[in-house]
């Protein structure tokens, strides 16, 4: 008797430690690794830059190293880098950018967009995955340098709180008509710019915000501050790359844009990476 309740204890406690690991997996680990979503809009110039977030278990070996984009031959990535260690998952970031040596002579052509990229991983494995939506515009390459623009940089900065601010300085006559970015929409109240003018002499109007269409005198000074308010627990662990096209006309109808770069880049709480743990575990079944 004393035998069958010592095999019944010993029962229990495995059943018990079983259903212990299985709630520890559950609530814990993803089902595998992954790309996080991102909405990307780059530039296919030698001096734009993005990262691909990557997240995955702590006790997993497998890496991304690189990836590529049918239209995007010149698209190489630096060495993966660690961006953020969680209790028990990292987020790893590779870093594309476009090789000038590459680069095709090209004429404009219209925005290319992708959803998913062809990765290589550190196991010599290649897999197609989706990351999400990149807008690549490409402008023609060589730029024409002949043509100076409107207006120069004044200065720009951004913040860990999601916010920044960009300036530029008219060196000569324009009408700024209006900003436009492709995730304007998307984003919704959960982004926010506001456009700054000053006079000739750098003295604040008042009141300082400006409204559009904006004349601009030569010397005049223009900012335009932004932040991110993403609360969604959908969209707080999503990669956002905003261009705001900043649409300037001179008075003799040429037509100039400034982008200014407005990014948002996740760095979850461990409870933050609870959830999206669960939602990811949700969609696998």
């Amino acid at each position: 008797m004393r035998a069958r309740a010592v095999y019944l204890i010993a029962a229990a406690l495995i059943v018990a430690s079983w259903l212990a690991n299985y709630g520890y997996y559950r609530y814990y680990r993803l089902p595998e690794p992954g790309f996080l979503r991102h909405y990307i809009e780059t530039t296919y110039t030698p001096s734009v830059a993005f990262d691909l977030l990557y997240v995955a278990n702590k006790d997993d070996k497998r890496k991304p190293i690189s990836a590529t984009a049918e239209g995007l031959e010149a698209l190489r990535f630096y060495p993966v880098q660690v961006h953020q260690e969680l209790r028990r998952q990292t987020i790893y970031a590779l870093r594309g950018y476009f090789d000038e040596n590459r680069m095709q002579e090209r004429q404009e052509g219209e925005p290319l967009r992708l959803n998913a990229l062809k990765v290589q991983y550190s196991d010599g494995s290649v897999r197609e995955e989706n990351v999400g939506e990149i807008i690549a515009y490409r402008p023609a390459w060589p730029p024409d340098k002949t043509k100076e623009p409107p207006v120069r940089f004044s200065y720009g900065r951004g913040s860990s709180d999601n916010s920044g601010s960009a300036a530029v300085t008219a060196v000569r006559p324009a009408t700024l008509s209006g900003v436009s970015s492709a995730w304007l929409e998307k984003l919704g109240g959960a982004f926010r710019y506001e456009i700054k003018a000053n006079d000739t002499h750098g003295m604040p109007q008042q009141p300082s915000s400006a409204t559009v269409p904006l004349e601009m005198d030569t010397g005049q000074m223009l900012s335009l501050d932004y932040r991110f308010q993403l609360k969604e627990a959908a969209d707080v662990l999503s990669v956002y790359n905003v261009q705001l096209r900043e649409h300037f006309t001179e008075p003799d109808g040429n037509q100039y844009d400034y982008i200014v770069f407005a990014n948002y880049t996740p760095y979850p709480t461990d409870a933050q990476m609870r959830a999206y743990v669960r939602e990811m575990r949700g969609r696998e079944e």
